[in-house]
Parts: C-alpha cells; structure tokens; sequence
C-alpha cells in the first residue's frame, strides 16, 4: 500500500490531514469527483461540492488517471491508471482511501484492460471491472484478486457499473447509436441531445451528463435543469462520479 500524502502521528492528533481537509466533508456531503488536466500538463483527479465553489486537485501523478467511481459510503475513489492512454500493460485498478490518502493498486491482466466502466457492490466490499467481459475483486482492506464473473452473475454485474438512475432504480444510462448519450428504461429509450459525452446518476431524482465539458444536472420527472457553477475547473474536464451526501443511501 502507497500513501500519497502527510499522515497524522502521535497523539496529538488522531486523523490524517488529506488534500481535502477542510475542503469537502468527505462521506458527509455531496461532492462530485472528475479527471482533468493539471496545469502541469498531468492528467489527475480532482473534487468539488456538489453545489459549486473550487475544485480541488487530490492526486499527483505522471501517470494518466481515468474512469473514477466513488464508493457507496463516499470514502473511497476507485479508478484506472496507465503510465500512458495506449500502454494497456500497465493498466493498474487503484483504490484510493479519500480519508487517510491510503492506496492500494493491482495490476490488470491484458485480457482485462480495456477497461469501459468500474462499479461497487452496494456494501463496498467488492469492485467490478467490465472489460469486454465482467471481473470482480474484494475491494480494500480486503487482499484485491480479479477474477471472471460467472456467466449467471453478468447481467447484475453490468448494472451495477452501468449508472442506474432513479430510486429504486428504474433506468440505465447507455450510448446511444449516434454516440451521443441515452436513458433507457425498459423498451423506451430517450437521448439526453446532442453533444452528450458521459451521464452519471446524481443521487436519487436526476441525472448529470456532459456538454462541451460542462456539467447539467436535470430531473429525472420533470422540472428545471441547473449547471453548478464551478471556479477554476481542470481542463478537459470528464469522468464525473458523484457521492449525493450521507443522507442518501441510495445505490449509485
């Protein structure tokens, strides 16, 4: 395990002191995380409240960082890391413990690094990699070892690292034909419009997608959308996960 931060020690002080202390309370309230171009040209992750204001880079890397899920309880990140975006034999599964910046890394088989989409179980103690296929992994301080997923688990598998929206949940976010994004429940299917990139659940009622890089959040029944007014955003800004705050405990 490799700690990418100052720890607390001794006894005058009993917690550690992480790139988001006293920034965003951390599996407290909402906040979303994203990757992004650091002005150093490094491709990292970065967080925010949910409701806007900074974001705050929390990694710093030389390798590139995609793909981040946060966990049910909002204390951890998990995502994929390459020493480059074409190296796939350096695709590393990493989990990052967003409250004492401890980390843990396993490296991915080849036939498992074309990595499209990660997800948690709803209790976080497992992670799923759909890569072509589905794989599992116990999920830290559990010893992480990937294996294929039994063909009768797939399909809830694949739920779990699609964005399934709504509580309970009734629709799924997927690509469109035209590339563009799709919210599809049951037999009908709806674009999210043209230009859509990426959409994520935003907790129990709505739906976040990507724009031209900018972020609208719209209601899953109806009502106003909204774009959270962010200062100083990464460049490029992609990959959105979103943690809805301890009051919702919804799965995401």
């Amino acid at each position: 395990m490799r700690r990418l931060g100052p720890l607390c020690a001794g006894l005058l002080c009993g917690c550690a002191v992480t790139p988001l202390t006293n920034k965003i309370a951390i599996g407290e309230e909402a906040y979303v995380i994203v990757v992004g171009d650091a002005p150093d040209g490094n491709t990292d992750l970065f967080a925010a409240s949910a409701n806007g204001g900074a974001f705050f880079r929390f990694t710093y890397n030389r390798p590139v960082e995609a793909l981040p899920r946060l966990s049910p309880d909002g204390k951890r990140v998990a995502f994929i890391r390459r020493q480059t975006n074409a190296d796939r034999r350096s695709t590393e599964l990493v989990v990052f413990d967003l409250k004492t910046v401890g980390e843990t890394s396993l490296l991915l088989p080849e036939a498992a690094a074309n990595v499209e989409r990660l997800g948690w179980s709803p209790d976080g103690t497992q992670l799923f990699v759909q890569a072509g296929q589905s794989y599992a992994t116990p999920a830290p301080p559990a010893r992480m070892a990937l294996a294929p997923v039994p063909a009768d688990r797939a399909a809830a598998v694949d739920t779990l690292t699609a964005q399934a929206l709504g509580a309970p949940p009734y629709a799924l976010v997927r690509r469109c034909p035209g590339n563009d994004v799709c919210i599809v429940a049951g037999a009908d299917t709806s674009s999210l419009g043209n230009g859509t990139t990426e959409a994520i659940r935003w907790g129990t009622d709505s739906v976040a997608y990507l724009t031209n890089g900018q972020l609208t959040v719209r209601p899953l029944r109806g009502g106003h959308q909204r774009t959270p007014s962010w200062t100083d955003p990464p460049r490029n800004l992609r990959n959105p996960t979103f943690y809805p705050g301890s009051g919702d405990r919804s799965i995401r």
